[in-house]
């Protein structure tokens, strides 16, 4: 999406153009200018001084002072204002007409302020620039009958059938703009919509609906890549399987509703004592699994002790404040393992922890002092 800041910026740096054309415009006047009053020099040097001050410093003055005009406000404001930057355009097409009145065909600079006007591809700024346009050329026709007297009645018609004409040739090419703009919008939301509806189905694929987490498949996925660098790269990797306590006794005494929270509760309690490393996944009803790359079986084991007391300390409201309590195995792997071998060494210290009375993290160092949680017993 394009935000504020963005759009005054494609709008700056067109309006930049614009004025910069100007002075280009103003530039090549006052060239022009110096030419012919080197000629006039020349030819009628009893006119130079009335050429000099009328037709020369009085023009160009006009015209730098109405860009100027433009470049303070522009800077002033940090804002465009395309009405106005139409009206300048207008007003140095008028000034370059009085100039130069002799010059034939020298009314169609006022095609100019029209262009300038469909830079904005808005109908109103194009009108608002026609508009003016006839205005000014009724204007001079009125104060300053010697622009015409070289131009015959035909001519005078053919200049407004082209002005007419360019305004709306210029009218429908802003249909046809804005048109081409609306199918790339359309198309540009529709891809976005696929691509956020692709990515919710993948993310949908990947986790469990109930606590967010990575559903059974994708756990697998990881650990066949991460045994297969393991093995390439020679580098540490650990598991741990967690087992919620007594789960069937909470859902028989207070519901499946309130196993619900609590399966919800212990995957965000687990989340939050993980590092950004770690891999975690619901690995089916109450067990989760932990994939811990790159760390020792020291660090992966105080890691697992920290969200196990932090699950114990929690009194749940919906189960009367009673506590919840988790069984926690955990092994590292050794290379050249089975992928399944190494899960059913991992799940065989679950069965130990929950063996030898629950609420502690069994591994395989020191069996025997496995550590459980001093305190009350969970629910």
């Amino acid at each position: 999406m394009i935000n504020e800041q963005g759009l005054f910026d494609d709008v700056g740096k067109w309006q930049r153009k614009i004025l910069n054309g100007y002075w280009i415009v103003v530039l090549i006047s006052f060239v022009a200018e110096i030419v012919a009053l080197i000629i006039k020099m020349k030819l009628e040097p009893e006119r130079v001084q009335h050429y000099l001050i009328y037709k020369m410093m009085i023009p160009t003055s006009v015209q730098v002072t109405l860009v100027t005009v433009n470049e303070l406000i522009e800077r002033y404001y940090r804002k465009s204002f395309p009405l106005l930057t139409i009206l300048t355009g207008t007003l140095i097409g008028a000034v370059l007409i009085y100039g130069n009145m002799r010059v034939i065909g020298i009314q169609y600079v006022m095609m100019i302020p029209m262009l300038v006007a469909a830079f904005h591809f808005t109908k109103k700024y194009l009108t608002f620039a026609f508009l003016m346009v006839i205005a000014e050329l009724a204007i001079l026709y009125i104060m300053f009958p010697l622009i015409w007297t070289h131009m015959t009645i035909f001519e005078r018609f053919a200049l407004f059938y082209i002005l007419t004409g360019e305004y709306l040739i210029l009218i429908q090419l802003l249909h046809r703009g804005n048109d081409l703009l609306e199918r790339l919008v359309r198309t540009s939301r529709s891809e976005r919509d696929l691509l956020i509806n692709n990515t919710i189905m993948e993310r949908l694929s990947k986790t469990d609906a109930l606590t967010d987490l990575y559903n059974h498949r994708t756990f697998q996925e990881y650990l066949d890549h991460l045994i297969e660098h393991c093995d390439t790269n020679k580098i540490p990797l650990q598991m741990a399987v967690i087992d919620i306590d007594n789960f069937k006794s909470i859902n028989d005494t207070y519901g499946h509703a309130v196993g619900d929270i609590i399966l919800k509760r212990v995957a965000g309690i687990l989340q939050q004592s993980l590092t950004s490393d770690e891999i975690i996944a619901r690995y089916g009803g109450e067990e989760f699994a932990i994939i811990f790359p790159e760390k020792t079986l020291d660090q992966a084991f105080e890691i697992c002790e920290r969200a196990r007391e932090s699950i114990y300390l929690l009194n749940h409201l919906e189960m009367e404040n009673r506590r919840v309590t988790v069984s926690i195995g955990l092994s590292g792997y050794v290379h050249g393992m089975d992928k399944s071998q190494f899960f059913r060494e991992v799940d065989s210290l679950l069965y130990t922890a929950k063996k030898e009375g629950k609420n502690r993290t069994v591994y395989p160092h020191d069996i025997e002092q496995s550590v459980p949680f001093s305190g009350h017993r969970g629910f």
